[in-house]
């Protein structure tokens, strides 16, 4: 329905989304997600360099706490991304029909 395409009602979701408009938005929220994790990781990786200073006793864990944090940044940001692109307004008065130029 956010593409303006004639879609049986049987065929979308609870708010009225194609598979294809929410496959679209997902992986758009999933590419921003990946860059959101990086820069956190990154961050948490030089704050734990500069200002903690480990050793290498405990290395394997420090990595695995930057990848934690890779990981969980990624995921809240993509969900959080997703949710605002499926319930804000901007995406609807953004979709036009199908063959309609949109300027």
């Amino acid at each position: 329905m956010r593409c303006g395409e004639m879609t049986p009602r049987a065929d979308l979701d609870r708010i009225l989304w194609c598979d294809d408009c929410r496959l679209s938005v997902y992986a758009r929220a999933t590419r921003k997600s990946w860059r959101a994790g990086f820069v956190v990781a990154t961050a948490l990786a030089l704050w734990i360099w500069l200002y903690i200073q480990p050793s290498d006793l405990v290395i394997g864990g420090w990595i695995g706490t930057v990848l934690a944090a890779f990981y969980v940044a990624s995921r809240v940001t993509r969900e959080t991304l997703f949710t605002m692109a499926r319930l804000g307004k901007r995406d609807l008065v953004e979709a036009v029909p199908p063959g309609q130029d949109p300027h």
